[in-house]
């Protein structure tokens, strides 16, 4: 393998990163095979409001109807993924078996993508000499096994996975050179990665955050940030320009943010979504207001009744908010029925060791990561901090909402190559 300067972001060569690519495409492509859906998308509600508006845009009818064909207008989503979807649809078939295969295939090749910029990722912190190390760390992170749930659904998390590796990398890039085009990349990247879904979009403002208030030059860190943010609302700028003329609202991003967090924060408010909760996507009453009110007003009616709800009460809203915390880091191990699951007194001795495996695989990492900046904080460690980030910032969403295993399972990769570069400088230093 070619080596170079860690200092130019990389040392891995070209093998490395073909073994990276077909590891992380075998290992994705194997477990899809063996779970297919059965009945095809009927098993997945054919992709519920995604697949809707997806039908929708490939019948000719643009962004609209999340919730049945028509052509309401609609800014539920994003409109990356929507429109790949819709793409897909014209070619192999609208909820065609060929189409759900090709979605896959798309997924795959994702987590192929992710896995090399992983590896650019690890081989940028670590210092030369480490290939060893960075291509096992990654080979971990992309073999690990994912939940069900997330594997079987090919909604936005693969792309959103690689545009959040991509702005990682970038950032990484820019916080050391400082110049023009690195922050141009960073811009560039973090506006695609917005058009797949809103929630990165946190995690910009807190890596520009970071790396402004620990820049040696802090006017040229402020003027970078500050293109940045203007290349951002450029990519952005079609869509808002969009939902302004089809709605006569300013909307930069995705118009049911306070339904998700009504959902979970009123009186019957959802820890996870389940049949009961709040929301179109499970009630046919609240679709029946949907239609009626329009998606504006039904979206400022949500507004207004979450904020009522957490003005009022308080406790239960922290209650929630530290019982998702809890849930979304250490799985359902000690909170019965949370996922409709049974509790724990019911369960079999092999469904109790599964479970014990699983909070084990949830919360060792979490140990790592969390001993590493404790250390760090103490000053006799070190810690990637720009690469930290995310496992602040990504959740805190559904802390406020609602939280599902897929959400956990976008961001596992994260945790577990920031643990894996902790244990690799932990392992150097016992060897010194």
């Amino acid at each position: 393998m070619s080596e170079k300067d860690a200092s130019e972001g990389g040392y891995c060569g070209l093998r490395a990163y073909v073994f990276i690519a077909l590891v992380a495409l075998a290992s994705k492509a194997a477990r899809l095979w063996m779970l297919f859906p059965q009945q095809g998308w009927q098993e997945l509600g054919y992709g519920w409001e995604l697949g809707q508006v997806a039908a929708n845009i490939a019948h000719g009818n643009g962004m609209s109807s999340p919730f049945n064909a028509g052509a309401m207008p609609t800014a539920w989503f994003m409109p990356m993924t929507p429109l790949i979807w819709a793409i897909v649809f014209s070619i192999f078939g609208i909820f065609s078996k060929s189409s759900l295969i090709a979605l896959y295939a798309f997924d795959c090749l994702l987590r192929a993508v992710a896995g090399c910029v992983y590896l650019k990722l690890v081989s940028y912190v670590l210092p030369k000499g480490s290939v060893r190390s960075a291509v096992l760390i990654t080979t971990v992170v992309c073999i690990a096994p994912e939940h069900l749930v997330a594997l079987t659904r090919p909604w936005y998390w693969g792309l959103q996975e690689v545009g959040v590796a991509l702005m990682l990398l970038c950032a990484l890039r820019w916080s050391r050179s400082q110049t023009v085009q690195d922050a141009v990349k960073l811009g560039v990247i973090s506006g695609v990665t917005f058009l797949v879904n809103s929630v990165p979009v946190l995690l910009l403002g807190g890596i520009l955050a970071q790396i402004v208030i620990r820049a040696g030059d802090r006017k040229r860190s402020v003027q970078g940030a500050l293109l940045i943010v203007l290349i951002c609302c450029g990519c952005l700028s079609p869509w808002i320009a969009r939902n302004y003329i089809v709605f006569n609202a300013f909307i930069p991003l995705r118009q049911n943010t306070w339904v998700e967090i009504r959902q979970g924060n009123n009186p019957d408010g959802s820890i996870i979504q389940s049949r009961q909760s709040l929301h179109p996507n499970v009630l046919a009453s609240e679709v029946a207001k949907y239609d009626q009110a329009g998606e504006r007003a039904y979206e400022d009616t949500a507004r207004d009744q979450a904020l009522t709800y957490i003005e009022n009460h308080p406790g239960a809203t922290l209650k929630r908010f530290a019982m998702r915390g809890m849930l979304f880091w250490f799985s359902d191990l000690f909170h019965e029925g949370v996922y409709g699951d049974r509790g724990w007194s019911q369960k079999s001795l092999r469904e109790k060791v599964r479970d014990v495996w699983t909070f084990l695989w949830a919360v060792v990492p979490v140990v790592v990561v969390v001993s590493g900046v404790a250390w760090a904080c103490l000053g006799t460690g070190t810690v990637p901090w720009i690469l930290a980030t995310p496992l602040l910032i990504l959740p805190i969403p559904y802390y406020l909402s609602h939280i599902h295993p897929v959400y956990f399972a976008s961001i596992k990769p994260l945790l577990l190559l920031l643990a894996g570069i902790l244990v690799s400088q932990w392992v150097r230093r016992l060897r010194r």
